[in-house]
């Protein structure tokens, strides 16, 4: 389980790199162990907005 491996901040999705480009991997949609819920669309929405 991911959330188990990784020691850092719960409220973030776990993430990737690309093994083709390096680019930023997420999943679509994830629930941790500690009850977080991760949709793609949020970290979609983030972004746009933070790029206007």
């Amino acid at each position: 389980d991911f959330d188990m491996m990784d020691d850092g901040d719960p409220e973030v999705p776990p993430q990737f790199s690309c093994e083709a480009c390096e680019g930023e991997m997420y999943p679509e949609y994830y629930k941790g162990v500690h009850g977080y819920e991760y949709r793609i669309e949020d970290r979609i929405g983030s972004r746009e907005e933070s790029t206007e």
